[in-house]
C-alpha cells in the first residue's frame, strides 16, 4: 500500500517533543531527542540505513539467527551485535509483542500501518510512527520510500544521513538510466526474473512484473504482461508454467535464495529445457531483493550485474562485485566488500547458472 503524505514535517512542541506527520498522514508527538527505538514491520533495515543502529533496543524474530535469517540480511550482517537484542515480534507473521516493547521503553516505535501504530500506542503508551519499507518497483513507490526515509530521519535526528542516502539513491538511479537510455526498443533483449522470494523461497514461476533492476535499466521484462495481477506492484506473482514457456525470454535471472526450489522445478519439468535462455546458457544468479521485506542494497547491486549481462558495452567499466561492495557500504554503514563476499559464499553470488 502507498500512503498519501501530509507535510512530513517536524515542528517544535511542548515538553521536549516534536510533531511528526507520518506516511499514513497521522500526526504524532515524539520526543525531540530519540535515544531508543524499535522497528516493527520490517523497519529495522531502514533504521540501520539511517546509521541509527546504536539506538535499536529490539529486533524481530526473522532478524535473529534463532529460527531467523539474520546472518543473511545485509543490514544485520553489517551489525551482528543487533542479533543479541530482545525480540519484539515477527513482521513476517504480523506479530507484535506489546509487552516486550513496553518493557524496553523505547522513545518511539516504527510501524508499517496505521492500524499497527494505533495498537502499539494504545497498548504501550509509546508513540508509533508509520513508515514505508516496501517494494520500490514503481515511481510512486520509490517516491514514497524516499519521503519515508526523511520522516524516519527527522524522528531519529538523522536528517543529514537521510538526505545523503537519498542523494546516493538518486545518483545511482540516474547512472543506470543514463547507461541504457540510448538502447533502442528493437535491440532490447527480453529478460525474466524467476524464484522471486516473497515470504520464503519459490520456484521458477515466481516473478515480478515490476522488478526494479529491469525498470531502472529500461530492460524488457516479459513478466510486465502480468502487471494486472492482484498485488503485482507489491508482491511476487505466480504465473503458469505455460506462460513462461510462451514468453520464452532471452535471459533468465534467478534469486539464489530460491535456487534449490527453481532447480527442483526445472528437473521435474523437462519442457523448461526448451526455453531459449536455458538452451543458450543465459541463466544467471542474483541476490535476493525480497528477503524479509525489500533489500534496496541488494536491489541496486543486482541492477549493475544485470546491466553488465544484458548490456556489456554500456557497463564495460563496471565490476559488479566491486560495485556491490560500494553499495552495501553506502546503505549498511559496514564493510560492503565483506557483506557481498559472505553472501557469495552462502548463495553463489553473481554468476552464470546451469539449470
Amino acid at each position: 500500500m502507498i500512503y498519501a503524505f501530509g507535510s512530513g514535517s517536524a515542528s517544535s512542541g511542548n515538553g521536549g517533543t516534536v510533531s511528526i506527520t507520518d506516511v499514513a498522514g497521522r500526526t504524532v508527538q515524539v520526543p525531540a531527542q530519540v535515544n531508543k527505538v524499535v522497528g516493527t514491520g520490517c523497519s529495522g533495515r531502514e533504521i540501520v540505513y539511517l546509521n541509527a543502529s546504536d539506538k535499536m533496543v529490539g529486533i524481530e524474530q526473522v532478524e535473529t539467527n534463532f529460527t531467523g535469517i539474520g546472518s543473511t540480511l545485509p543490514y544485520i550482517m553489517a551489525h551482528p551485535e543487533l542479533m543479541n537484542l530482545p525480540v519484539v515480534g515477527d513482521g513476517s507473521k504480523n506479530i507484535i509483542n506489546y509487552e516486550e516493547i513496553a518493557k524496553l521503553k523505547p522513545d518511539v516505535v516504527f510501524a508499517r500501518s496505521a492500524d499497527d501504530a494505533d495498537l502499539i500506542q494504545n497498548k504501550t503508551g509509546i508513540p508509533a510512527v508509520v513508515v514505508y519499507t516496501g517494494a520500490v518497483g514503481t515511481s510512486d513507490q520509490m517516491d514514497t520510500y524516499k519521503k519515508s526515509l526523511r520522516v524516519m530521519g527527522k524522528v531519529l535526528g538523522k536528517e543529514d544521513r537521510a538526505e545523503k542516502l537519498i542523494s546516493y539513491i538518486d545518483s545511482t538511479q540516474k547512472d543506470l538510466a543514463n547507461r541504457t537510455k540510448n538502447i533502442s526498443s528493437s535491440s532490447k533483449l527480453t529478460a525474466y526474473v524467476g524464484g522471486q522470494a516473497y515470504r520464503g523461497a519459490h520456484g521458477i514461476t515466481s516473478t515480478n512484473p515490476y522488478y526494479p533492476p529491469f525498470v531502472m535499466l529500461n530492460a524488457s521484462n516479459v513478466a510486465s504482461a502480468a502487471s494486472n495481477m492482484a498485488n503485482a506492484t507489491s508482491n511476487a506473482v505466480q504465473i503458469d508454467p505455460e506462460q513462461l514457456i510462451s514468453w520464452n525470454p532471452n535471459f533468465i535471472f534467478i534469486e539464489e535464495a530460491s535456487l534449490a526450489s527453481v532447480t527442483n522445478d526445472t528437473s521435474k519439468n523437462p519442457e523448461y529445457n526448451n526455453l531459449k535462455a536455458i538452451k543458450d546458457g543465459n541463466v544467471y544468479g542474483i541476490l535476493s531483493y525480497c528477503a524479509y521485506s525489500y533489500n534496496k542494497d541488494e536491489m541496486f547491486a543486482n541492477a549493475y550485474y544485470i546491466g553488465k549481462v544484458l548490456y556489456p558495452e554500456q557497463f564495460k567499466d563496471v565490476d559488479p562485485e566491486e560495485k556491490a561492495g560500494e553499495i552495501f557500504t553506502n546503505f549498511d554503514i559496514g564493510n560492503g566488500a565483506s557483506i557481498y563476499s559472505s553472501l557469495k559464499e552462502k548463495y553463489g553470488g553473481f554468476k552464470q547458472l546451469n539449470l
